[in-house]
Formats: structure tokens, sequence, C-alpha cells
């Protein structure tokens, strides 16, 4: 055998490898990464980060950061507003559409 291929085998992916194969939890009790939150938004980590900087809420245990289901899902409802592209037909037309 191949001292390569054994080594190879007791190698484990990097953390961001085996995040890129995660689904956001099915239920709601759980607490989400902010690569389940990217992919239930379908936007980027750095979107991501920069949603937080912008109000969306999380939590930090330690060093980890982790978001509650609901809470997203809150707060796409209670912070969703036109795109600038939208606001300017609703203005050109007077109402919205």
């Amino acid at each position: 055998m191949n001292t390569l291929e054994n080594t190879s085998a007791l190698v484990k992916p990097s953390v961001n490898e085996s995040a890129k194969h995660q689904n956001p939890p099915a239920s709601d009790d759980q607490l989400w990464t902010t690569e389940q939150v990217g992919k239930y938004l379908h936007v980027s980590l750095k979107t991501v980060f920069n949603l937080r900087k912008k109000g969306l809420p999380y939590v930090q245990l330690g060093g980890a950061v982790r978001f509650l289901p609901q809470e997203i899902k809150d707060y796409l409802v209670t912070n969703r507003g036109l795109s600038a592209h939208r606001l300017r037909q609703v203005v050109r037309k007077g109402t919205i559409a």
C-alpha cells in the first residue's frame, strides 16, 4: 500500500469544505451557522456578514456565531423593502402595483 493513500484517508476535510455540504436544519429548534443562513437566503457569506452589521439577529456563543431560524424569518418579513429600481417605478407611477 502507498503511504500517500493511507495519510489522505486520515486527513479530515476542512471546516469550510464540510460546511458546504450542510443544509439548513429542517426544524426551527436548531441553531443555524453562517453558511446555513447563506444557503437559506441564497447569498454569499460576505452578504450574511453585512446583513449582521445591518441588524440581522444572531447569537454569539463564545467565538461561534449562530442564528435562530425563526428570527431570520421574522427579520425577512419586517425588513422587506422595495429595491431602488422598484422604488423609482412606484414614484413615477404614483402607486404600488
